[in-house]
């Protein structure tokens, strides 16, 4: 059912991010994670066509997104990490007394699709079921990518860091790190659950334990140089309202 709704809407209009003609209004501007791109982009062609403005979202990893927007890139609204959030609010890029809650995030491991499913339900399993493959993938830890840096630590602290060094391949963001499984690149990717089920061709093996488990709540925020502050604070309703709610939980998310 999942992957179903996510195919629906990778296959759904994107904006893109341009002037628009003469006469009509400039998209909104968003400024997101992976993690909430694939339902972003579908809840924004929904918002469009039940008469809200046009949306246009660049997307990149928690920590490049961040840093984007303190680089001064042009941004109505911000999604992304609630420790991102909380830094960007602090430095005074986000209005704090606009900030909703997505979803809340956890992190899963893929293999490809018609590959065995690892046993992954205990942190002792989980480390076997790394040693095992023969090559796994994740974001860039380097960039400040959220599940990167959380499965770069988990390894280290599995004791397997220098064994798994030459067999892991780093991405700009989990999106890409489950491509290459899919792709039959990489035998095992470690990113966020909502990445892995955006990615035809990849399996979503499960859960990380409890015990490896990283729990990341995503927010949203409008920026502090928004130019279309009430168009934003439109599409936030819009990803907190019953409609949004219900995507993010068909992509993994926990919601209120």
């Amino acid at each position: 059912m999942h992957r179903r709704f996510v195919l629906a809407a990778l296959a759904a209009p994107v904006v893109a991010a341009s002037w628009p003609a003469r006469g009509q209004a400039a998209p909104i501007r968003v400024l997101g994670t992976g993690a909430v791109a694939a339902s972003t982009r579908d809840l924004a062609a929904a918002f469009t066509a039940a008469g809200g403005r046009a949306v246009a979202i660049a997307t990149a990893n928690a920590g490049v997104a961040a840093r984007r927007l303190r680089d001064g890139e042009a941004a109505d609204l911000m999604l992304n990490s609630a420790t991102q959030v909380a830094r960007l609010t602090a430095d005074g890029l986000l209005d704090g007394t606009t900030t909703r809650e997505l979803g809340r995030m956890l992190i899963g491991a893929a293999v490809r699709d018609g590959a065995p499913r690892p046993d992954i339900s205990t942190e002792a399993a989980l480390r076997a079921a790394i040693l095992a493959a023969p090559t796994i993938a994740h974001s860039d830890p380097s960039t400040g990518a959220t599940a990167g840096t959380h499965a770069a630590r988990l390894i280290e602290r599995l004791g397997i860091a220098e064994e798994m060094r030459a067999r892991t391949l780093v991405f700009p963001g989990g999106g890409a790190a489950v491509q290459a499984v899919a792709d039959g690149r990489a035998a095992l990717a470690l990113t966020q659950i909502s990445e892995i089920i955006a990615v035809p061709g990849a399996t979503l093996v499960g859960p990380l334990p409890d015990a490896a488990q990283l729990v990341t709540p995503y927010l949203g925020a409008v920026t502090a140089r928004a130019s279309d502050r009430d168009g934003a604070l439109a599409f936030l309703a819009f990803l907190t309202g019953a409609d949004g709610r219900a995507r993010f939980r068909a992509a993994g998310f926990a919601t209120a």
